[in-house]
């Protein structure tokens, strides 16, 4: 079979687990949590898909970014290093913005849930301060770009 036509068929196959189960999280009834809230009763299978469709394309991301990287090796290590470069940068900026990032327990009213620890808040600092740079790269690089092309 060829993989275009295997992707298809993977494609169709997820866009309809992912309509089902949107369909019952947003049609399938409420009930009343513990704070008095009306939560979806199909939540937890709706996060689980999510979890496990966003895990799936990450790995199969991450592998197919190792395979491109070992292909490029192979034909030429110069370049094979220049598109490494990106990742370090990335990881780089991601481990200042750990670093950066506050572990003081927040103090929220009505909130005894697991996530409210010195890790998950440093990672929550960490995304949102990594995006941050991430924007500030993209607008200055847009920028530069610009006023390089005018100037040629």
């Amino acid at each position: 079979m060829k993989t275009a036509k295997l992707c298809k068929y993977i494609l169709y196959f997820l866009l309809v687990v992912c309509t089902i189960t949107a369909g019952l999280f947003f049609f399938g009834g409420k009930v009343v949590s513990e704070i008095n809230v009306q939560v979806p009763v199909y939540t937890e299978l709706f996060l689980s898909v999510l979890v496990v469709v966003s895990g799936a394309a990450l790995t199969v991301t991450f592998l197919a970014v190792i395979t491109r990287l070992a292909e490029r090796f192979r034909r030429s290590p110069k370049q094979g290093f220049r598109s490494v470069i990106g990742f370090f940068v990335l990881f780089f900026v991601m481990l200042f913005c750990w670093l950066m990032g506050s572990g003081n327990i927040l103090s929220i009213s009505a909130y005894s849930g697991t996530y409210n620890t010195p890790v998950w808040l440093k990672i929550t600092d960490m995304f949102l301060y990594s995006t941050y740079v991430l924007i500030a790269a993209a607008i200055l690089l847009i920028i530069g770009f610009y006023i390089a092309r005018k100037i040629r």
